[in-house]
């Protein structure tokens, strides 16, 4: 009993000591020490280990105490409730609209289907450290892709492999500065729009001026919104061609379409996150202009982006945020706000739910909600279109690092 409670107390002295040291955007520091708090507290007094592919005992769905929350907005209430717990960052969760079943994939590989968890045969060459893994997940023609970071030698680079077929379709060069590579930054959000999929691709970096760069080089497919005629995926089983949407990207992980207007939602460097309308062949200024400081120096960028020539965001977050997602508004919060353009995002930092509204005719910011939940809520659940999926009781998904997937709804609007 001595030594658990001395372990305790050292545990403990290295969660606040990380509080003083974790970056401003990602506190992952602290999460990852109490994830090893958590599982080194859970495993004295053991010996075995659960198997591989099965979720801890006490995360599986069946045994899950579901605990139901209610938070107070500002006009109506927000409740949500634990569907699944894990540990893992997600890459995507998606719903079947026929059978209402979920697949939940997570960033270092595995898919979580109801109560099991197992490991997917992932490429020789699948690279998870510096923060990477797999970075976006969606769905053609009944194929799943898959963004994600790969290291052959001393190259490291992005791939987008169809899964399904195990076939890489698309690769970047080799990044360079490769010591100061950090994957978080790939971005991956994804729509589909007409005929042709966009997919964000980001700058990987926190702190290289030599990766950031990428953004404003047409040779490079980094910093980019790319656009990929979804008859490419049909046709092709090997490499397929693209086009560059936009470009002068840092980290796009929230995009959705509103009738025939596209968002983003971006993270800054440390600060000035970034709420863009997106049109096409539009530059939006990074690493040149930016509202955010630097992170290795302190030091501004441009602010203004129009009098460069770049477009300006509609929203600059101070502090940031950390956004992640971003879709349209469920109908029910939609229509109470019936004369603004709605949006809703998730949030790493500000461990929120995001609530924008728009002034329907210029796109002009009339409002930013958060709703706290005190988790950094990283994927929306969407069904095979890319779309939120609602179930039939008016639930909506979301995920969450260390605690899994949770299902919301609003309520009582006043």
């Amino acid at each position: 009993m001595r030594k658990k409670k001395i372990l305790k107390i050292i545990l403990l002295f290295l969660i606040v000591v990380s509080a003083f040291f974790a970056g401003h955007e990602n506190p992952e520091v602290i999460i990852k020490i109490k994830n090893i708090s958590k599982n080194i507290t859970s495993q004295i007094g053991k010996n075995q280990k659960p198997p591989e592919n099965q979720l801890n005992k006490n995360d599986s769905v069946n045994q899950q105490k579901k605990v139901e929350k209610i938070i107070d907005a500002n006009s109506f209430k927000f409740q949500y409730v634990n569907v699944v717990s894990f540990e893992e960052k997600t890459a995507g969760v998606i719903f079947d609209d026929s059978s209402k079943d979920y697949k939940i994939f997570t960033q270092n590989g595995y898919l979580i289907d109801k109560t099991i968890m197992r490991k997917l045969e992932m490429p020789k060459d699948f690279y998870t450290d510096q923060d990477g893994g797999i970075k976006s997940v969606f769905i053609v023609d009944n194929n799943i892709y898959f963004l994600l970071s790969k290291k052959e030698n001393d190259c490291f680079f992005a791939s987008l492999i169809n899964f399904t077929k195990k076939i890489e379709v698309m690769r970047s060069k080799c990044i360079p500065d490769s010591e100061n590579i950090n994957f978080a930054g790939l971005g991956g959000a994804y729509i589909f729009k007409d005929e042709e999929l966009l997919l964000s691709i980001g700058t990987p970096t926190h702190i290289s001026d030599i990766i950031d760069k990428l953004s404003q080089d047409k040779e490079s497919i980094f910093g980019k919104i790319i656009s990929i005629k979804t008859e490419e995926f049909k046709t092709r089983n090997e490499k397929i061609n693209y086009n560059f949407f936009s470009i002068g990207h840092r980290n796009p992980q929230g995009l959705t379409k509103y009738k025939e207007k596209i968002f983003s939602l971006e993270h800054g460097p440390q600060g000035g996150d970034e709420l863009n309308e997106i049109i096409e062949d539009s530059n939006y200024g990074w690493p040149i202009a930016s509202y955010g400081t630097r992170y290795n120096n302190g030091k501004g960028f441009a602010r203004s982006h129009a009098d460069l020539g770049f477009k300006e965001p509609i929203y600059s977050f101070l502090p940031a945020v950390a956004p992640s997602s971003l879709t349209k508004c469920p109908n029910e919060l939609q229509n109470y706000y019936n004369n603004s353009l709605c949006l809703i995002g998730l949030s790493l930092r500000e461990m929120s739910i995001l609530i924008i509204l728009l002034n329907n005719k210029n796109s002009s910011t009339i409002s930013v909600e958060k709703i706290k939940l005190d988790k950094r809520l990283r994927n929306f659940g969407v069904n095979k279109k890319g779309e939120l999926f609602i179930d039939e009781n008016g639930y909506f998904y979301f995920s969450s690092d260390t605690y899994g997937l949770f299902k919301g709804k609003f309520f009582n609007f006043r």
